[in-house]
C-alpha cells in the first residue's frame, strides 16, 4: 500500500468538449502516480451536453470525481475548485481543458518533493518559456530549476502540482477577471509580490515538456 496521500486533479473547463475529452484521455493514458487520484471538474456554466460528456468519460475510466457547473467567471470558478479540493487533500494537480499529456509522466517524485521540501509550493509541468530567471537546484538525485521572481510568469496556469502552502501564501484568484489570461496575470502578480514558497520546474521534462497545448489548435 502506498504511503503517498490523495491528489486531486482540478480540471478547469468551459464548453470545449472535444479538447476537454482529449485532456482527460491523455491523463488517463499517460499519467502515473503511486498514490490515490481523484478529479474535481470546475465548469464555468457550459451546456449539459458538455458536463455530461465529461462525467461519462470519467466514469468509463473508473475515476472518482466531483464537479460544479455554474457561470461564475474564471476567478471565482477556479477559486471554488481549489477550495473544494483543499477541503479533501493537500495536493492539487492543476489542469486546464486544453493541455494534452502526450507521453508517460510519473509525478510521484514531484509529489515527494512537495512533501519533503516545505520551501517549495508548486512544481510546474508545462513547457519552459524563454526569458525566465532560474537557479539550478536538486532534490533526491533530480535536477530542477527554481523559478525566481525577477520577471513575469513565475507562476503559470500551465499544468502543475501545487501544495496547499502555495495557496496559503499567495491566495486564490481575482473575483472579477473576465478571461483565463487575466486570471493568470492576477495570480502571477500575487506570487511575484509576496514572500512564500518557491516554484520549481523539473529539468528532465525537456524544454517543450510532455504536454501539448491544444488550445492553440483549431478545434
Amino acid at each position: 500500500m502506498s504511503d503517498l496521500p490523495l491528489m486531486i486533479i482540478c480540471l478547469l473547463t468551459y464548453c470545449r468538449t472535444d479538447l476537454t475529452l482529449r485532456t482527460i484521455r491523455g491523463i488517463a493514458t499517460f499519467l502515473r502516480y503511486a498514490g490515490p487520484l481523484e478529479w474535481y471538474v470546475a465548469d464555468d456554466g457550459s451546456p449539459p451536453e458538455h458536463t455530461n460528456a465529461i462525467a461519462d468519460l470519467l466514469t468509463q475510466r473508473n475515476f472518482k470525481a466531483n464537479m460544479h457547473s455554474a457561470r461564475l467567471g474564471p476567478g471565482p470558478s477556479w477559486t471554488l475548485a481549489a477550495q473544494r479540493a483543499l477541503s479533501m487533500c493537500d495536493l492539487i494537480f492543476w489542469l486546464e481543458d486544453d493541455w494534452e499529456l502526450r507521453r508517460e509522466l510519473d509525478v510521484t517524485p514531484y509529489v515527494r518533493l512537495l512533501l519533503e521540501r516545505t520551501d517549495v509550493g508548486m512544481v510546474r509541468l508545462g513547457h519552459l518559456p524563454v526569458g525566465l530567471v532560474c537557479d539550478t537546484v536538486g532534490h533526491d538525485g533530480r535536477h530542477y530549476l527554481n523559478v525566481r521572481k525577477e520577471k513575469q510568469y513565475t507562476y503559470s496556469g500551465n499544468p502543475s502540482i501545487r501544495h496547499r502552502r502555495h495557496f496559503d501564501a499567495y491566495g486564490f484568484y481575482a473575483p472579477d477577471t473576465r478571461t483565463a489570461g487575466e486570471n493568470e496575470l492576477y495570480h502571477d502578480g500575487a506570487v511575484r509580490s509576496r514572500g512564500g514558497p518557491q516554484v520549481w520546474w523539473p529539468v528532465d521534462l525537456g524544454g517543450w515538456g510532455v504536454f501539448g497545448h491544444t488550445g492553440e489548435q483549431k478545434a
